[in-house]
């Protein structure tokens, strides 16, 4: 059924990857090997979408504005496994082959200064690619998005000819994305919430919500997330 005609495939996926920290206790890991699982996790996910040529972007939930409330220890732990990935994913074929442009949005004050040098030279050293869209929400929160883009016209960093719902998005984080609503928003763990999570972008995106624990999510399941889509009715509130 995958892949023939009559299925209707998501071409913009979100995921919101929570249940690292549960997985943790369930199967007796620090918190570093788990959250090592989600990050490889993460890779592996793009991997699947990459198999269905018309998922175009996937934007993944890393790191929200109120996970930065959590522990030192457990926060060094987060960032030295984003540094260790971040320079790994420079080198990687999967990336450079498959011509993948990453992007980072959020508020990257918020992050230490050496996790951003290599955000920075990710989105540099793919910033002539167009074929796929990956995108990390780092330091984000979609309330302090919505601030900084009212920011953005009144400090007239972002001039709109009107403002209209539409011209909105020319002014939030996601403005670079050529589809920067996603069709699909993708929690895992069983919660049922956006938990400030492109707010305004996924108004009219479809909810699948995964028992699983993100570490233990399978290729099955992005399958599942690809016909549930598709045997939804999408009315856009009409």
């Amino acid at each position: 059924m995958l892949g023939s005609a009559s299925v209707k495939i998501p071409t913009h996926i979100a995921v919101i990857p929570d249940g690292n920290r549960r997985y943790a206790r369930k199967v007796g890991l620090d918190f570093y090997h788990a959250y090592k699982r989600g990050v490889e996790k993460v890779r592996s996910f793009l991997t699947w979408a990459l198999e269905f040529k018309e998922i175009k972007s996937v934007t993944f939930y890393a790191l929200s504005t109120e996970n930065l409330q959590r522990s030192r220890l457990e926060l060094e732990v987060l960032f030295r496994i984003f540094e260790e990935e971040l320079r790994k994913t420079l080198e990687d074929p999967l990336i450079h082959e498959n011509r993948v442009r990453i992007r980072f949005i959020g508020d990257q004050s918020l992050l230490p200064g050496r996790v951003v040098k290599f955000m920075e030279e990710l989105e540099s050293a793919t910033k002539n690619y167009s074929n796929y869209h990956v995108t990390f929400a780092l330091g984000y929160g979609g309330r302090a998005e919505i601030v900084r883009c009212v920011k953005r016209i009144l400090t007239g960093e972002v001039k709109l000819a009107e403002i209209t719902e539409d011209a909105l998005f020319h002014c939030l984080d996601t403005r670079e994305l050529p589809n920067p609503e996603p069709d699909v928003v993708l929690r895992t763990g069983g919660e049922k919430r956006l938990s400030n999570f492109l707010l305004y972008q996924a108004a009219y995106s479809e909810l699948i919500f995964l028992d699983k624990l993100w570490p233990e999510v399978e290729r099955e399941d992005l399958a599942y997330v690809v016909e549930e889509y598709s045997r939804r009715q999408r009315r856009f509130g009409r």
